[in-house]
């Protein structure tokens, strides 16, 4: 039935002008508010207020997104005007005005005419005459639901978004969302130009935009705070079936909350009254991953009940459960030296670098994902709305890494180094062998509930929107683990040779024992690590803001308005290393003065690592030595606490807990004119912001600190929009901007990572990153659900963080005056540029010959370069922004007809400093280049139920990480190719 009233209240929308002719009503001046929207639900609106009556059917209105109109005018010229720039044109039938879908492309506004049946129709003649058709009656209306379905209408409303945009801005919705083979919200995210990801183990993570990652994230407009290091959001748990459509905006405008130096993305959820009547979808897949050989599966349901376009009822949920695999090598950095004879001349050669260990690396991963979402939504009146909106997401990941560490020395002999310095091959004596099994569990939990309502009169629109956000989590990662640290008995020898010059992502490598490496009992115990990483994040804001429309020449309206913010992140990273002396005194059981595997409780060595990179080139051990381990049943064994702050020692200076509180105001003018005959419209307008920090934590157990900060500033910002044709669009921006540091890193705390002899310190006197910012985009509009946009860039950053490393004498953890820890903390820098261009083209090709005519394709690609202060120690060059690749693009094929729909999509993003690195250590940090290829298909079995079949990371392809010279290999990762299969629908 819902189809069937959505058709009859288009065909009879009509008020007391529709017993006028149609060229009557066609002259009648009206008054329109009808801003940007859906065509299923923006032309019954134009209908009431014209008076008229519109006949469109649910094919026809597909997919189509009508333009905004406001003001006193003729019903002929706003229709015109409504529906410019769409493919839509017009007919009379009786009277009855008939839209229909023209085959020659988008129709400019001029091109509109309020045409009796029968005559000359300036698009052609298959929009003349008699009643098209694809308009039928209401009985059989009923199959023909009036919504956005489809690739292609996807793409469309896409499309009508970014070009209706009062800004800058790239844009993927639902619909395309739903077909891309992505597992969480990072990696759809991804699929958008300029966005690039970076992946933990195996899921798409964080993001940069423009090579930037100090980037401000929204749900529903709203501040998104999670449980990440600095109150990030945790992207890899939210599934991307709850969301309606991603924007993002890469210039600002006034009333845009600040915090992006980048990009400001807003992550759209459903809303009831965006769908029909009753929509009952779900989805079920079984998930297949090829290196853990293990078959998992997830779900998703939504359902959403709208009455009369009043009220809204909407939730859903998304679940998982899988067992995931990756597997990694890597050589634990490499160290300078002057004690290594590189060429074989029998002297040593000054300035050598060699690997400091090789760690063979298993993690399996069990993992559980939940992501719930729900949407009330209530119209009182046509000009009045309210949301109330609420999501929450959970990811639990069950972890053992079985790792085989090999801890080399300076004593190497038959070496060889490249031009580089490099120690390519060798054999080192007296190595120390170390098979260690971590326990890593990661649980991360997030709370977003929102409120918004706007009412809209006739001169002064007023919303009025606030929220509440929560994020915690226990991160197993770097730092964060249980491990028995065991190392071979005394008189247990071992000597291994290496070789690198194969060039594969793992070396040639031997080991000479005079032991069974393979059996436990040649072990003992050298020590416990135990640590955790805890984040317990909150914070809400409000804003209120009015709209007031004007006729002062080109201004066309003035917007005002404040927001407050306050969030509070706190975060503690304890780690505890019991001495060996409390350890013996309870896990000696004997007496024979060591702890053996047998008295490791909770430790299982049952296992090897037979799968080590299988077919990988280079002939690595696979016989490893492996198994699991309980960290509750060995905590409770040795009477350890669980690392908690206030349970270990030194366990409060990790503590980093900071309140920050932002209040803004701002005023925002709007105007439009015209060029000559080209429409322009733009915006200009100026924010102001006041930021109070306060870092608070402790420099030792017993002594508290902290540090309050204050930051001013006003931030202006212009957007120009000039319509140099129908189809073509230029517009250009100009803005100041800040972004505040991650919270992590101005906290007041020391986090020490006890093994590795480093540590991080916060610094509470960083200030926020400033830049002015200047962007043009060129944007043609050729066809339907078609488009090729040119756009450039250039930031001009006054003020960058950069990173030092400095060695500290640590009070009760250094041992001694030359056990000094290698401790990095962020500080303020000087100067530098960002600037590049971005390339997007997308094309249905109907002008193919059927089948082919369902093809289409999407490609985008990102030049971007930096100038900044930072210097590479090793070559005294200067170094690109981290996390930049100069080049990223996306390919992405698809084909559509009403039976099967596929898409191959590639993903590339060129190399990319990931760290900087001192010349004592190997040098800076790089990631190589990187693609990943993912296809997806359906197969429609009927109007509402299809086959669904994804693949993700099908070339298997791997991550490598290098310092300085791509020989000097620091790690390489490997993670599962990845299948589903199942079953969707949506009634």
């Amino acid at each position: 039935m819902r189809a069937s009233r959505a058709y009859f209240m288009l065909a009879s929308a009509s008020l007391a002008w529709s017993m006028a002719s149609p060229a009557e009503a066609a002259a009648q001046v009206r008054r329109f508010d009808i801003p940007a929207q859906p065509a299923r639900t923006g032309i019954p609106l134009f209908a009431r207020q014209a008076g008229i009556e519109i006949l469109v059917s649910a094919p026809t209105a597909e997919g189509v997104t009508i333009s905004g109109i406001k003001g006193a005018m003729d019903v002929s010229q706003a229709l015109q005007r409504l529906l410019a720039g769409t493919d839509l044109v017009m007919v009379r039938v009786g009277s009855a005005i008939v839209l229909k879908r023209s085959k020659v492309g988008p129709t400019p506004a001029a091109a509109f005419t309020m045409m009796p049946a029968g005559e000359p129709n300036p698009q052609g003649s298959e929009a003349a005459g008699a009643a098209p058709d694809d308009i039928v009656s209401s009985d059989n209306q009923a199959a023909q639901d009036i919504i956005v379905t489809g690739i292609r209408g996807s793409l469309q409303q896409s499309i009508n978004v970014k070009r209706r945009a009062s800004n800058i801005v790239d844009v993927i919705t639902a619909q395309d969302i739903g077909k891309l083979p992505d597992q969480n919200v990072a990696e759809s995210m991804s699929r958008i130009t300029g966005v690039q990801i970076t992946r933990r183990e195996g899921d798409g993570s964080n993001f940069t935009v423009r090579g930037i990652s100090q980037n401000r994230l929204e749900i529903n407009g709203r501040t998104f705070l999670g449980p990440g290091a600095g109150g990030s959001a945790s992207l890899e748990s939210i599934s991307p079936e709850i969301i309606g459509s991603i924007v993002v905006s890469k210039s600002p405008t006034a009333d845009m909350p600040e915090g992006a130096l980048g990009a400001t993305v807003n992550l759209k959820t459903k809303r009831p009254l965006d769908l029909d009547d009753l929509v009952i979808s779900g989805r079920l897949q079984s998930a297949y991953t090829d290196q853990a050989d293990h078959l998992g599966y997830r779900g998703s349901a939504l359902v959403s009940k709208n009455f009369d376009d009043r009220f809204g009822v909407l939730a859903s949920i998304a679940y998982s459960n899988t067992h995931t695999q990756g597997q990694s090598f890597d050589s634990g950095g490499w160290t300078r030296t002057d004690a290594i004879d590189g060429d074989g001349d029998g002297v040593d050669d000054p300035g050598l670098f060699r690997p400091n260990r090789f760690m063979a690396r298993i993690y399996d991963r069990r993992e559980q994902r939940l992501t719930l979402n729900s949407s009330l939504q209530f119209r009182p009146a046509d000009n009045w709305e309210i949301i109330l909106d609420g999501t929450y997401s959970r990811l639990k990941r069950e972890r053992n890494s079985a790792n085989y560490q090999i801890l080399f020395n300076n004593n190497d002999v038959d070496a060889v180094a490249d031009e580089h310095g490099t120690v390519v091959s060798g054999t080192f004596t007296g190595v120390t062998l170390r098979p260690l099994i971590y326990d890593e569990p990661t649980e991360f939990r997030s709370t977003n509930l929102g409120f918004s309502t706007k009412y809209d009169g006739d001169v002064v629109k007023m919303s009025a929107d606030a929220s509440y956000s929560k994020g915690k989590g226990t991160d197993g990662g770097p730092g964060a683990s249980f491990t028995y640290v065991v190392v071979p008995r005394a008189g247990n020898v071992t000597n291994a040779s290496y070789d690198f010059s194969g060039g594969g992502p793992v070396p040639n490598l031997s080991l000479d024992t005079n032991f069974d490496r393979n059996d436990p009992a040649q072990y003992q115990l050298a020590s416990i690590f135990d640590g955790d990483n805890i984040t317990n994040n909150s914070g809400y804001d409000g804003r209120v803001d009015f709209d007031i429309r004007t006729d002062w020449g080109l201004l066309s309206s003035i917007q005002v308005g404040s927001r407050y913010e306050k969030i509070k992140f706190y975060s503690e990273s304890p780690q505890s290393v019991p001495s060996a002396a409390s350890l013996l005194a309870v896990g000696d059981k004997n007496g024979d003065g060591i702890i053996t595997v047998d008295e490791m409780p909770g430790l299982n060595y049952d296992n090897s690592m037979s799968s080590f990179f299988p077919g990988a080139s280079g002939d690595f051990p696979r016989d490893l030595l492996t198994g699991t381990v309980d960290k509750d049943v060995a905590r409770d064994a040795f009477g350890l606490p669980i690392p908690r702050a206030d349970t270990i020692p030194l366990g409060r200076v990790s503590i980093r807990d900071v309140d920050q509180d932002t209040l803004a105001f701002y005023v925002r003018a709007n105007f439009k004119s015209e060029v000559g005959s080209m429409p322009i419209t733009g915006n200009a307008g100026v924010r102001y912001i006041s930021i109070e920090r306060i870092s608070s934590g402790y420099l030792s157990d017993t002594q508290a600190t902290a540090s309050k900060s204050r930051f001013d500033y006003w931030l202006p910002s212009a957007n120009l929009s000039l319509e140099l044709s129908p189809s073509l669009m230029f517009r250009a921006a100009a803005a100041k901007v800040v972004a505040r540091p991650s919270l992590n890193d101005v906290g007041v705390s020391f986090i020490p990572f006890i093994v590795a002899r480093t540590g991080s310190r916060g610094n509470p006197a960083l200030r926020p990153f400033q830049a002015t910012q200047y962007d043009a985009t060129l944007e043609w509009y050729f066809a339907p659900s078609s488009a090729l946009t040119l756009a450039g860039f250039y930031k001009d950053v006054s003020s960058f963080t950069i990173n030092t490393t400095r060695p500290e004498f640590v009070p009760g953890l250094s041992t001694g005056p030359d056990d000094l820890f290698q401790i990095t903390q962020p500080v303020n820098g000087k100067s530098g540029t960002i600037k590049g261009f971005e390339l997007a083209y997308q094309h249905a090709l109907r002008f193919l010959p059927a089948p082919f005519d369902n093809l289409g394709i999407q490609a985008n690609y990102t030049f971007v370069d930096s100038k900044t202060p930072l210097v590479d120690e090793a070559t005294q060059l200067g170094l690109p922004l981290p996390g930049l690749s100069k080049h990223s693009y996306n390919l992405i094929g698809y084909y559509e007809d009403e039976l099967l729909s596929f898409r191959v999509a590639y993903i590339h993003r060129s190399k990319y400093l990931q760290g900087q690195g001192s010349a004592a250590s190997g040098g800076s940090s790089y990631m190589q280049a990187r693609g990943q290829l993912d296809a997806s298909a359906q197969i429609n079995l009927t109007k509402t139920v299809r086959l669904t079949a994804e693949a993700i990371n099908l070339t298997r392809s791997v991550e490598r990480q290098y310092l300085q010279d791509p020989a000097r290999l620091l790690s390489s990762l490997r993670e599962d190719r990845r299948f589903f299969f199942g079953v969707a629908a949506t009634f």
